[in-house]
């Protein structure tokens, strides 16, 4: 049986601090399984998040629960990075999320955006952590998908 090979070394850590998760891929919560990493913030929120690789904004969601406000990256190599529990994006994302929220006339939207419309770099600033939606303290709730099926990856995997 041959056991698929992830890209190493091509996604950066997302913030600037230290590395270091208050949850872990596959965890057994109360009522899902935890789909990502959660990287602790100091217990603080506005911590610069920086887009782990290049690509393009490709959906942007606030809501309630869940992720609060979450940003998904689709990048070249096939694979979409979600970064949860967000505090403020940057301007253009939010520029881009006011202008929906607007026309959905809903705080809570859930949006795809085309390829074109945002793109970002490796190491682009993208928002702020925060500890918004159904977040317990201040961290950011990263992930990697496949971005075909959806199907999340632990990141651990790409180091």
């Amino acid at each position: 049986m041959q056991t698929k090979q992830y890209p190493k070394n091509f996604f950066r850590y997302p913030l600037d601090l230290p590395p270091s998760t208050a949850g872990s891929f596959g965890e057994l919560r109360p009522n899902h399984f935890h789909s990502g990493l959660d990287f602790k913030t100091n217990n603080q929120t506005g911590y610069p998040v920086h887009a782990a690789y290049d690509g393009y904004i490709s959906r942007l969601r606030v809501q309630f629960g869940g992720f609060g406000n979450a940003i998904y990256i689709t990048h070249p190599n096939g694979y979409t990075t979600v970064y949860g529990h967000i505090e403020r994006f940057a301007p253009d994302l939010e520029k881009a999320l006011r202008a929906q929220q607007y026309q959905q006339q809903s705080a809570e939207v859930d949006f795809n955006l085309a390829p074109l419309q945002i793109q970002v770099c490796k190491d682009d600033i993208i928002a702020w952590s925060g500890n918004a939606g159904a977040s317990e303290g201040p961290h950011l709730h990263f992930e990697i998908r496949d971005s075909q099926t959806e199907q999340t990856i632990n990141p651990q995997l790409f180091d």
